[in-house]
């Protein structure tokens, strides 16, 4: 994981290497809530350009920071995902709480309008 600060946009970006099961869960879930209480940030944006696989562990993780960055009045970016990745996100309903977008830029255009 790697993780920086857009202040412009008040968002954490976070870069995710591999599975998202379990095992990656709780340290996915611990960075970011850590991130957000030292940077202030309302807003997520999650590079799953190299995730090759995610489970019902990476979904609790998503909707977890979802309720926390919508409490503050914030969204969430997932982008560059695989489009099987996509595909469990659609089957869960997550598109629907999150932007899915292919890149960073799109996103945080898609961001500016997206209202649910």
């Amino acid at each position: 994981m790697e993780t920086m600060l857009i202040a412009k946009h008040r968002m954490i970006v976070m870069k995710i290497y591999g599975e998202i099961d379990h095992h990656a869960a709780g340290g996915i879930r611990k960075e970011l809530e850590k991130e957000i209480k030292r940077t202030g940030a309302i807003n997520i944006a999650l590079d799953f350009g190299n995730v090759t696989f995610m489970d019902s562990a990476g979904i609790g993780v998503i909707i977890g920071r979802y309720k926390t960055v919508r409490s503050l009045g914030g969204n969430i970016i997932i982008y560059d995902a695989s489009d099987q990745v996509i595909r469990l996100l659609e089957m869960a309903g997550i598109s629907e709480l999150v932007i899915i977008s292919n890149t960073l830029q799109n996103g945080i255009r898609k961001m500016n309008s997206f209202k649910i």
